[in-house]
């Protein structure tokens, strides 16, 4: 077990034994204003609270859970801390009131507005309390350089060098070591990061200058790898950076988009929920339309094919099959051109309607894809793109979807060139990502699949 891992276990459990006591409290005092159900010990035993005191400490683990508290336990900043738990707490006390409490109320308007306050401040003293405990003393270890990352610098120059030690001497310790140095053209990074434990690897400066940081984030973005930066150096890509310590020497992860962990929780919460919902519903049309491949021409129903997702894996991704069989076998990967004679009159209806995509809910589902995403390409064509927008890398930080703001505003592609446009607009979206703007996007697809703009 990792030392992330454990922390993270440490924090779930002391939330979970102090928003019980929290609970046990607020059942307290609901009592207090309600004598007449007798004393505390036979309140206690009734059945909607003994209920209430198991599920709502879950519930409200849930809840932590979507605030993104549990997502980087090593890298979240006290002030983030308290405002993340504050927010939880008011949730988790409006969910519970509604759930439970307001249904049993006798009392004035006044007093159920003092019953919410009470319980979201219950909720906040004690689970802040807890998770304060837990990293102040985590700090206190970064601090002293008990607790530590270790992490990989790439290049081994004078600049480096010196970079490292900025990192390792540092008057307070920032939870970063670097323990070695890597040339990229001599050894393997990634390699050397599994020798080491590490999978935090720091760009050296001169490397970030060179021109040699997309091929090289085409060689730990697959390792699942966090790369560092000097800020003021990267030019490639900052559009992503995120500086996690203000205190020891500055660096920028540009491996992480620009989303919080709040947001990237619900994302995921909303893409389960919504393919899962959308497989049932659309369960009568999946059928006819796999019988209509079936009997439109030999093959397959399911056209799979292997495209490049986060963090640049590929995974098999599933379609309806619009063409007809070993439509490549003779010309190799080619893309799609209007009135493309391999396609065949069902798929070219699929393709109108974009329909041909709804078994991409099942890649949703497996945490491949996203509902709303950067379109996942091919890597001949990925390649293709990348040697002539670098920048296009940046997009290999978040799942791909089966829908994007490219798809809604551009459509599909059918050269090199277009699909060079279109990645403008996903380049956008990674600068503006929320769950309000893929709701937007979602909308704007359903509108385009209901008009049969589909190309």
């Amino acid at each position: 077990m990792t030392n992330t891992t454990r922390l993270r276990l440490t924090y779930i459990c002391t939330d979970w034994v102090t928003t019980s006591v929290a609970l046990v409290m607020f059942n307290l005092i609901r009592h207090m204003l309600k004598p007449e159900t007798g004393n505390f010990a036979h309140y206690y035993m009734l059945p909607q609270v003994i209920g209430g005191q198991v599920l709502f400490p879950v519930m409200m683990l849930f809840i932590y859970w979507l605030s993104g508290y549990y997502n980087n336990p090593n890298e979240r900043s006290r002030a983030q801390e308290l405002l993340t738990t504050l927010g939880s707490a008011l949730t988790g006390a409006l969910v519970i009131f509604f759930l439970a409490v307001v249904n049993d109320l006798e009392f004035r308007r006044r007093v159920a507005i003092e019953l919410v306050g009470i319980l979201a401040i219950l909720f906040f003293v004690f689970v802040y309390a807890g998770r304060s405990i837990i990293t102040l003393s985590t700090v206190r270890h970064i601090h002293r350089r008990n607790r530590f990352k270790p992490v990989i610098m790439i290049g081994d120059d004078p600049e480096s060098r010196n970079l490292a030690a900025k990192i390792n001497g540092l008057p307070r310790g920032m939870g970063l070591k670097v323990v070695a140095f890597v040339n990229p053209e001599d050894n393997d990074p990634a390699k050397v990061c599994r020798e080491h434990g590490s999978d935090t690897v720091i760009v050296s400066p001169h490397l970030a200058r060179s021109g040699s940081m997309p091929s090289l984030l085409s060689m730990l973005m697959p390792a699942d790898l966090a790369v560092l930066v000097s800020p003021g150096i990267y030019e490639f890509h900052t559009a992503a950076g995120r500086i996690g310590n203000v205190t020891g020497e500055p660096l920028v992860d540009i491996t992480r988009p620009r989303l919080s962990e709040s947001t990237a929780n619900i994302k995921r919460v909303i893409d389960v929920a919504g393919a899962s919902l959308a497989l049932i519903i659309l369960s009568p049309l999946l059928a006819a339309l796999a019988i209509a491949v079936k009997r439109s021409s030999p093959g397959p129903v399911i056209y799979r094919q292997q495209r490049m997702g986060r963090r640049k894996r590929e995974f098999t991704i599933l379609k309806f099959r619009s063409m007809y069989a070993d439509a490549e076998a003779a010309s190799g990967p080619v893309l799609t051109q209007a009135d493309d004679p391999r396609i065949t009159s069902v798929g070219r209806f699929m393709r109108k309607y974009r329909l041909d995509e709804l078994p991409q809910f099942w890649n949703v589902i497996r945490g491949e894809m996203s509902l709303v995403g950067p379109r996942p390409e091919r890597r001949i064509f990925a390649d293709q793109i990348a040697e002539r927008v670098p920048v296009y890398s940046a997009i290999y930080q978040i799942r791909p979807g089966i829908t994007s703001w490219g798809m809604v505003k551009y459509g599909y592609a059918s050269t090199i060139d277009q699909m060079v446009e279109r990645l403008r607009y996903d380049l956008i979206y990674l600068e503006n990502i929320s769950v309000a703007t893929d709701l937007k996007i979602l909308l704007h697809t359903v509108a385009t699949v209901i008009g049969g703009r589909g190309k």
